[in-house]
C-alpha cells in the first residue's frame, strides 16, 4: 500500500511537487515533473522485481499500420498487374528485359489513361467511315482466337476497324497533329509529382513510362502517345508484352 501511495498522490499531485490552485508551470518545469514522476514507477517495480517493458504498444500498431497500407498501395498499383479483356490485349514478344517501375500509360479500346485514370476517349470506326460499337470490339476479338468460326467476309470487316483519337482532343483541333492535349497535361501533372517525390528522397528522376498498349492499336495512335509522353518529359519509354519463347 505505501507504494501505491507513492505513485498516487493527492489532487493537484504532480508526481511529488505540490502545485498550488491558479499556478502555471513552464515547459520545462512540467518535463522535470513527468521525469520524475517516471523515475518513481522504475524504482517501486524494481523493488516488485518487475521489468518495465521497453517498448510502447501503440507505436508497434502504428508501425504494422503504416506497413500494411504500403504493401496494400504497392499490390494495387502495380502498372503491370493487367488484367486482359476484348479491350485489351498485348502482343507477345522474346525480349529479356523486366519491367521497372514507372508512370502507367494504357492505351486500349475505348479510351487512354494514366494511372488507371481516364483522360481521353478512343473512338472506332469501320470502312467506309461507320462507327464500330462494343459488338464489332467483342466479335473481333472473338474471331481473333476463332479464325475458324467466323466466314472470311467477317474476318476481313473486322480486320477494318479502326482506332483513333478525335481531333478535337488534339492540338489546335488538327487531326494531322500527334500532341493530344488531355494526355499531355495528364502526364506533366504525373511527372511533376514524380520528380518532387524524387527530390524528396534524393533520387534520380529517370523520366520512364510503362506503355499498355492493346496489339490492335494503329501505329498512328500509338506515335501520337509516343510523341506526347515526349513532351511531357518522358523520354525512356517501354511497352508491356507478353513474354514468349517463340518468335513472330
Amino acid at each position: 500500500m505505501a507504494d501505491e501511495q507513492d505513485i498516487e498522490g493527492g489532487p493537484g499531485d504532480q508526481g511529488g511537487e505540490p502545485a498550488g490552485e491558479g499556478v502555471v508551470l513552464t515547459p520545462e518545469e512540467l518535463f522535470a515533473i513527468q521525469a520524475r514522476r517516471r523515475n518513481k514507477v522504475a524504482r517501486i517495480m524494481r523493488k516488485r522485481g518487475e521489468t518495465e517493458w521497453p517498448f510502447s504498444i501503440t507505436s508497434l500498431m502504428d508501425a504494422l499500420t503504416i506497413l500494411l497500407i504500403f504493401l496494400l498501395v504497392t499490390l494495387t498499383s502495380d502498372p503491370l498487374n493487367v488484367k486482359q479483356d476484348a479491350h485489351l490485349l498485348l502482343a507477345r514478344s522474346t525480349t529479356p528485359l523486366t519491367p521497372e517501375d514507372a508512370i502507367p500509360l494504357t492505351i486500349k479500346k475505348g479510351f487512354v489513361s494514366v494511372d488507371q485514370k481516364e483522360v481521353v476517349r478512343v473512338d472506332c470506326r469501320m470502312s467506309g467511315g461507320r462507327a464500330c460499337g462494343e459488338e464489332q470490339i467483342q466479335r473481333r476479338t472473338y474471331c481473333d482466337m476463332n479464325p475458324a468460326e467466323c466466314s472470311p467476309e467477317e474476318l476481313q470487316v473486322l480486320k477494318s476497324l479502326y482506332f483513333y483519337v478525335d481531333k478535337t482532343y488534339k492540338e489546335n483541333g488538327d487531326e494531322n497533329s500527334f500532341a493530344i492535349v488531355p494526355l499531355l497535361a495528364a502526364l506533366e501533372e504525373k511527372v511533376k509529382q514524380q520528380q518532387e517525390e524524387n527530390r524528396e528522397l534524393r533520387r534520380e528522376f529517370k523520366g520512364i513510362v510503362n506503355i499498355i498498349c492493346d496489339r490492335d492499336i494503329p501505329f498512328r495512335l500509338v506515335a501520337e502517345v509516343v510523341h506526347t509522353a515526349g513532351l511531357a518529359g518522358l523520354s525512356n519509354m517501354r511497352f508491356a508484352v507478353i513474354r514468349s519463347s517463340t518468335r513472330y
